[in-house]
């Protein structure tokens, strides 16, 4: 059986390399607003068509000499690190799980995961049209599992809040609170934003783009301010729509199809309960966090994209794995912080930024693998 498995094994590492060389088209053209469909593969500098012999993960780069085959530009060390692992992890998460329709729900978050940190890494953002699916789906993943897989190995019984410790003998009752919960799961993220007026009087820089907070003075200013609100909105009023029809989806299953088991049915409903709570732990600790950094220094300090995304986690690994998340994120975070301090010492005026949504996506990799879910 070791052979393949072996061979498995192998084919789920090639898949992760051809992923990884999505990703990085998504890495790219995502915070700058551009579809990750069209146009197809080009060079970043000189625009030139990318031919399929050239556009080979891993192998095109090295044939090439690392540089572009019209242009002769050099190719950033990104593409081929960011296809080895996603490699290397789909690779792992399939020999740590095998044939199982787990593995493929890890190696989606997986590669959420991938996308969102070098994003971070590269322009200090994570997009909204990145993090509200990545919620959405991490909440439709623990309803699977709980009920129709494997339970979560961070579940925990929250019966005595919700009554989901017995049987339902009328189904409209899961149904209804199951559809609430995937139904209000965007419009939650969009409070948040909301919240940012209500409490400080202006909205910071956007997740999306790289727009002033304050109202611009140049007309093309104006109209790259417009044009990210636009795309703002766009992305919600589209996440909301998703979890309205997600939830509708469950509501008209329980109904049609949870009679044949109602256990099932509750057990489904459990897990989707636990994963609300874990984005809420994962993200409200972080929401707190920047509103009283907010209020002692006057400046922002963490971005939104961090809250999100720890509510995307949190809703996956639950709430133990939200909370190993910001232990180690945090943790990592502050030594390459003081090492960057350290290192920069004696530069008058510089102010260290740290891709805090890089660190959280790494621990929730090792709290992925370490958990084995």
């Amino acid at each position: 059986m070791i052979i393949p498995l072996l061979l498995l094994t192998l084919l789920a590492t090639i898949c992760g390399a051809v992923i990884g060389s999505f990703l990085n088209v998504v890495i790219h053209r995502t915070p700058r607003g551009e579809s990750v469909v069209w146009p197809g593969s080009h060079c970043p500098a000189c625009g030139a068509a990318i031919r399929p012999l050239d556009n080979i993960p891993l192998l095109s780069f090295l044939l090439l000499g690392g540089r572009c085959r019209h242009c002769r530009v050099a190719i950033s060390r990104r593409y081929p690190l960011v296809e080895l692992a996603t490699a290397l992890i789909f690779g792992a998460l399939f020999w740590k799980n095998g044939a199982m329709p787990e593995t493929l729900l890890e190696m989606g978050f997986a590669a959420a995961m991938v996308a969102l940190l070098f994003i971070d890494i590269e322009t200090r953002t994570l997009p909204n049209v990145i993090t509200y699916p990545l919620l959405l789906s991490s909440l439709v993943a623990t309803l699977w599992r709980s009920g129709w897989g494997e339970p979560l190995v961070y579940s925990f019984d929250l019966s005595l809040l919700f009554s989901a410790g017995e049987v339902e003998e009328n189904l409209l009752d899961p149904a209804i609170r199951g559809a609430l919960l995937l139904g209000l799961a965007t419009p939650a993220l969009w409070f948040i934003d909301r919240l940012d007026l209500l409490l400080f009087g202006k909205y910071f820089e956007w997740e999306d783009v790289d727009a002033g907070a304050a109202a611009p003075a140049e007309p093309a200013e104006d109209e790259a301010w417009e044009r990210a609100e636009q795309l703002h909105h766009r992305v919600i009023v589209g996440s909301m729509v998703i979890g309205l029809l997600v939830g509708s989806a469950w509501f008209t299953g329980v109904l049609s199809y949870g009679a044949l088991d109602r256990l099932t049915v509750n057990k489904a409903l459990e897990g989707l309960v636990a994963g609300v709570a874990g984005a809420l732990v994962g993200a409200i600790p972080l929401w707190l966090l920047r509103s009283l950094y907010f209020f002692l220094r006057g400046r922002e300090g963490m971005g939104l994209g961090d809250v999100k995304l720890m509510a995307g986690i949190g809703a996956f690994l639950g709430w133990q794995g939200a909370l190993g998340t910001i232990l180690l994120g945090s943790i990592s975070g502050s030594i390459v912080g003081l090492l960057l301090l350290r290192l920069r010492r004696g530069q008058d005026g510089l102010q260290t930024t740290i891709p805090f949504g890089c660190f959280l996506g790494l621990a929730a990799l090792l709290i992925l693998f370490r958990s084995g879910l």
